[in-house]
């Protein structure tokens, strides 16, 4: 038998959706004054009572039929009334049953259809019921179920349900999980401060939801155990390391994954999180290891002799003071994940699918090392160590480990710094009005085509030999010996030689050459007394004033030499009165430079000039002194005088004893006072090599025999 159903009219839905309302009102208000409030809220049925459930409806055949049509047939077989919203979709719904069916098997198919189709019902209560879009079923407040829905009738009209949770976290495990249940329709909104979830979706998937979140919401099953293990002669961070090495390798089969171990150095303690039937092995291990044995530390003196004890330590101290504070960020990030992983992360962070929590293994720090290559590398917190200036060596204790890792580290740093010997020659030049550098007074000629300077004009000055050729190739430094007095040309007085220095530094040391004067600075006054007897005191300070030159070499190992230089030139251009004190005017000029030149080359610094003018009065004698006459005699004049100072420079690297040994003989073979300076250094005096040809030689006197003329003398000349 085929059932075919025709369709309402919009006007009685109308009329009879007035007069219901208002009577659904009438009966909820009187349920809701007549119930107490302790009266627990009834369970919604999920499907509309219906007359004779079981009885036959016959064949359902549909043949495109719309989403109207459908609800008008629910409605006829349910006897309740389908509020349709107006954007319903426009959808053809095409079905056959293929066989009779019973009233309540229809209308389950006609609401799986209408869902399928995207029609959601929700019932309002009474006689009504609710068609709307799915796309937005929340908005149109669908009905909420109190209790259970496991003994409904299964259904797939839209309801919404607050899911209450004791174990898990709403939030972080509860959504994902029910996400996966639902319908894509439909909407889940957890909320944190009450760990719930707001589920609205068709009945039958809140009952599958309900069903899931009984078995998953219950508390965790714990299954390791936690040991506090206290230790008396190790320290926790080594015992953590021996046994995470075990973990790591023979019994890694058993132990891995499942085992923790945490080192607290504060209380030199174990925390062992593992299975109870692995904790009689570890504790076995931790008893055995755990025995008093030699001192943990002990004290040793490093004499340094090339470094300063003073300055090594401080060194050291960084090292081990960056290693303390790496230790205790790791300590207390491992801290921090183990006690997460304890309490769970104040959710269901590492859980299981079966709701249990796996223990995360904790990561090795670097105090305790995962090997014994690294935990070589490390200082312990035993560690310390302190600077004895008188004997210029480290006093240090610590673990043996400690000890030995020190000594490597003091033997690498005391080592003797390579040495420069810098020759320097500070030459004054006076320039004459075509001269714009001091530099063509020496004859200087570059011929760039061969790299030579040319036209050297050299003799010697306290030397014994002097050099034949007059050029020097860039190439071959050594060809320039600055133990020679360069001057300028022949008969040329305009070169002056102010000082020629020679000192030796060390690697990164600065060296100082001063050439100067030390000249009384007024600093401040005091008067005291009474205005017509005023006594005044002056304070003063020795100022040098001249030139200062500061070399601070860096050897490299290619045999350069890195040179930063500061020349300071400062004169007194002139003199003020302050406060009835001369006060000289203090002229300065400087400059920095920083040159990077091979082993024995020769560096040229210039360009420091200054502009003088010097008063001077010229007249003849007795005449030009004679009062209004004396003019023609003689006048005034005013000099203008222009200098330039020039450095030579050289550095020779002194690799080792053997080469400064050389410099030193080369030098003192070509002095004039050669034999005596050599007589000193075999010596350690000059003997009588400054007294021959003087009055003070010693003669040699004639032996004389007794004569017989002889008499004594007077007994006032006897002795």
């Amino acid at each position: 038998m085929i059932l075919r159903i025709s369709i309402l009219s919009r006007q009685l839905y109308l009329l009879a959706l007035l007069s219901l309302l208002t009577l659904s009102f009438l009966i909820h208000s009187s349920q809701a004054q007549n119930t107490p409030d302790s009266a627990p809220n009834p369970i919604v049925p999920a499907e509309p009572e219906l007359d004779a459930p079981e009885e036959m409806v016959g064949i359902i055949e549909l043949v495109d039929d719309s989403a109207s049509q459908v609800l008008t047939l629910l409605e006829q077989m349910t006897d309740k009334i389908i509020l349709r919203h107006q954007s319903l979709p426009t959808i053809k719904i095409t079905f056959d049953s293929r066989g009779p069916l019973t009233k309540r098997e229809a209308v389950l198919a006609i609401e799986s259809l209408l869902t399928l189709n995207g029609v959601m019902l929700t019932d309002m209560g009474g006689r009504f019921m609710k068609a709307v879009p799915a796309t937005n079923v929340n908005t149109h407040v669908p009905q909420m179920l109190a209790g259970s829905t496991l003994q409904m009738a299964p259904s797939q009209q839209i309801y919404a349900k607050l899911f209450r949770l004791d174990y898990l976290n709403a939030e972080s495990a509860g959504a994902p999980l029910v996400q996966n249940l639902v319908s894509g329709t439909s909407n889940i909104i957890p909320f944190p401060k009450s760990n719930a979830l707001l589920v609205t979706d068709a009945l039958i998937n809140l009952q599958r939801i309900e069903t899931v979140i009984n078995e998953a919401d219950r508390p965790q099953a714990v299954r390791e155990t936690i040991k506090f293990v206290k230790l008396n002669y190790v320290q926790a961070p080594n015992m953590q390391s021996r046994i995470e090495s075990l973990i790591q390798g023979p019994l890694r089969s058993y132990l891995e994954g499942n085992t923790s171990v945490t080192a607290d150095e504060r209380s030199n303690q174990l925390i062992v999180i593992t299975h109870p039937g692995n904790l009689d092995i570890i504790l076995e291990v931790i008893e055995s290891v755990d025995v008093d044995a030699a001192a943990l530390t002990s004290s040793e003196v490093f004499p340094l002799r090339q470094a300063k004890a003073q300055e090594v330590v401080p060194i050291i101290n960084e090292i081990i003071e960056g290693q303390r504070k790496g230790r205790e960020e790791n300590a207390q990030t491992t801290r921090e994940n183990q006690r997460d992983a304890i309490l769970g992360g104040g959710g269901n962070e590492g859980q299981t699918a079966q709701g249990q929590t796996t223990p995360t293994p904790t990561a090795t720090s670097p105090a305790s090392g995962a090997s014994e290559a690294n935990s070589s590398l490390q200082f312990s917190n035993f560690v310390g160590l302190s600077a004895d200036e008188r004997t210029n060596a480290i006093v240090a204790y610590g673990t043996q480990q400690d000890l030995k890792t020190l000594r490597e580290l003091i033997e690498k740093i005391d080592i003797p710094l390579q040495q420069v010997v810098i020759e320097a020659i500070i030459t004054e030049v006076n320039l004459t009005e075509n001269q714009a550098s001091g530099l063509s007074s020496f004859g200087f000629q570059y011929v760039g085509g061969t790299n030579i300077f040319s036209g050297i004009n050299i003799q010697g000055a306290g030397i014994a030999t002097v050099p034949e050729q007059t050029s020097i190739d860039l190439n071959k430094p050594s060809d320039f010996n600055l133990g020679l007095v360069i001057e300028s040309a022949a008969g040329d007085s305009n070169v002056r030689i102010l000082s020629t220095p020679r000192i030796v530094v060390s690697h990164a040391e600065e060296g100082v050459i001063n050439v100067s004067q030390s000249r009384p600075i007024i600093t401040g006054s005091t008067s005291s007394g009474i205005s017509e007897n005023l006594n005044t005191r002056s304070t003063i300070e020795f100022r040098d004033i001249g030139i200062r030159l500061k070399v601070t070499p860096l050897i490299g190992a290619d045999g350069t030499v890195q040179m930063e230089i500061e020349q300071t030139v400062e004169n007194v251009v002139s003199t003020t009165r302050i406060d009835g004190n001369e006060q000289p005017i203090i002229g300065k000029r400087e400059a920095t430079s920083t040159i990077s030149v091979k082993d024995g080359q020769i560096i040229i610094l210039g360009g420091l000039q200054e502009n003088s003018a010097t008063d001077s009065n010229n007249y003849w004698p007795l005449l030009g002194r004679l009062p209004g006459i004396g003019s023609f005699f003689g006048g005034d004049s005013q000099d203008f005088r222009r200098t330039e100072l020039i450095i030579f420079i050289r550095p020779t690297i002194l690799s080792n004893p053997a080469i400064a040994d050389a410099i030193s003989s080369d030098y003192v073979g070509k002095a004039r006072e050669s034999e005596a300076i050599k007589e000193y250094l075999e010596t350690g005096s000059t003997s009588d090599i400054y007294m021959e040809g003087s009055r003070f030689e010693k003669k040699e006197k004639p032996a004389e025999g007794p004569s017989e003329n002889s008499r004594p003398g007077p007994r006032s000349h006897r002795r």
